[in-house]
């Protein structure tokens, strides 16, 4: 059943969101996260491995939340997006988009005409409730929030064009791939990078779109939101649960050693 996008309505009213990522594709990791009360989560299918039915269970996760279950998908590819967006995704996120041309054709596999070009199932889809929602189509073009990642030197040298885009309501910067993409991996606080970061918020503030990010090397998400940032995803469920692991058995380690010394 489709239902008010908190997060979207947040957005545009100009509030921060806060959330975090989701690797695991167990919902239960999902309903933690939603219940606890963070703003949205992300659930990764690019390096996660989950698919659409693993999606679905987590989408049902936080059904009974106010928490945002925003997919990540693998790919701009438009079979792949349009099933998700069928499946019920209140939020999408599009990885490695260059290009306005792209995020156009994202938009029309997202939205039906006359914004888009996806096609109608409305009556058997878990989006429009199995056609128990009536108010579907009226509705979904207001709920479904479409955000597109810019993570490549060419992305930010487009990014004013992709903003400008009808039917793309975010911009998302990507500061590792963006690293990766002039030669830089993994060096997200160097000169070069928070050049073309402040290349690309410069290029989409004008267009009024609201801009998202993950912390980076010198940057924590405080303080990319006090960059203007409107939305900030940061650490993943599995990165705490490694944190979390390598704490404990370090207490471990240290009363074991500590323990064997005694008894000696």
């Amino acid at each position: 059943m489709i239902r008010k996008n908190r997060l979207k309505a947040n957005l545009k009213a100009g509030q921060k969101s806060f959330g975090m990522w989701l690797q695991s594709p167990d919902p239960t990791f999902a309903e933690i996260t939603a219940l606890t009360g963070f703003d949205f989560f992300i659930l990764d299918l690019e390096h996660g491995t989950g698919d659409v039915l693993t999606a679905v269970d987590v989408m049902r996760a936080a059904a009974c939340t106010n928490s945002t279950a925003m997919i990540r998908v693998p790919s701009s590819d438009p079979i792949t997006l349009r099933r998700i967006a069928d499946a019920g995704a209140e939020a999408l996120l599009v990885p490695m988009v260059e290009t306005a041309e792209e995020a156009k054709r994202i938009v029309d596999a997202c939205r039906f005409p006359p914004l888009g070009k996806r096609g109608n199932a409305w009556d058997i889809t878990r989006a429009a409730g199995y056609g128990i929602a009536k108010d579907y189509m009226e509705r979904v073009h207001d709920e479904l929030l479409i955000v597109v990642q810019i993570e490549t030197e060419l992305g930010v040298k487009n990014a004013r064009a992709i903003a400008d885009v009808d039917g793309v309501d975010v911009v998302f910067i990507g500061p590792t791939d963006l690293s990766g993409s002039i030669g830089m991996p993994g060096q997200t606080g160097a000169p070069e990078v928070e050049a073309l970061i402040a290349e690309c918020i410069a290029a989409v503030e004008p267009t009024g779109k609201p801009l998202a990010t993950v912390p980076r090397r010198g940057k924590t998400w405080q303080q990319a939101f006090d960059d203007g940032f409107l939305f900030v995803a940061a650490g993943s469920d599995l990165y705490y649960f490694r944190v979390a692991a390598e704490a404990q058995f370090r207490d471990w380690q240290a009363y074991a050693a500590k323990t064997r010394v005694a008894a000696e």
